[in-house]
């Protein structure tokens, strides 16, 4: 299966609907089957690589701070418990959740460079399906296959490395290429 990901500014639903069709169309014309493309779209992230080089995108646009409100009662409510998702609790999930859960195990990757099984379970808040392992297994499979992951270890000691470039972590400065001068007369 071909999965093309897009990261961009926001864009409409028009938008993405009529990229997606022109992707998918293009790479059917390629000789990939139909069905077997996924476009999925997320929001940019900070570095971006183009023409050989490091490029820092302009840092993304943060929401606002909240207001500040009025002092609170001295014995607040406990936070009711938000609900599980439809698909944590379904006996069997369907092939585009599948794809949006394999989407956040990518991005999970991408941002920690490895993860073990039990680590990809906290990451994605799957530590309470008892589906999880097994499902989280053939994903790594998928991935290994697709040769974006490298399977490291066995049994508990099963790690899996990200092989593309993995996020730097945001509390580090960005690094500023410069080109260097040469004395050429």
């Amino acid at each position: 299966m071909a999965i093309v990901v897009i990261e961009s500014p926001q864009l409409t639903a028009d938008q993405k609907t009529r990229i997606g069709e022109r992707i998918i169309t293009t790479l059917q014309q390629e000789g990939l089957a139909p069905g077997s493309v996924v476009v999925q779209f997320l929001p940019e992230r900070g570095d971006i690589y183009l023409d050989g080089l490091l490029v820092q995108a302009q840092p993304s646009v943060t929401a606002p701070a909240p207001v500040a409100s009025a002092p609170r009662p001295a014995a607040p409510a406990a936070p009711a418990p938000e609900p599980a998702p439809a698909f944590k609790t379904k006996a069997r999930r369907s092939k585009p959740e599948l794809e949006d859960l394999k989407g956040l195990l990518m991005h999970s990757l991408q941002d920690r460079g490895s993860l073990s099984s039990f680590e990809a379970q906290e990451a994605l808040d799957l530590k309470d399906c008892d589906w999880a392992p097994a499902t989280l297994r053939r994903l790594f499979t998928e991935l290994e296959d697709a040769k974006l992951i490298v399977k490291s270890g066995q049994k508990r000691g099963t790690r899996y490395v990200w092989k593309g470039i993995a996020n730097a972590p945001q509390s580090t400065p960005p690094v500023k290429l410069v080109k260097a001068e040469t004395d050429e007369d």
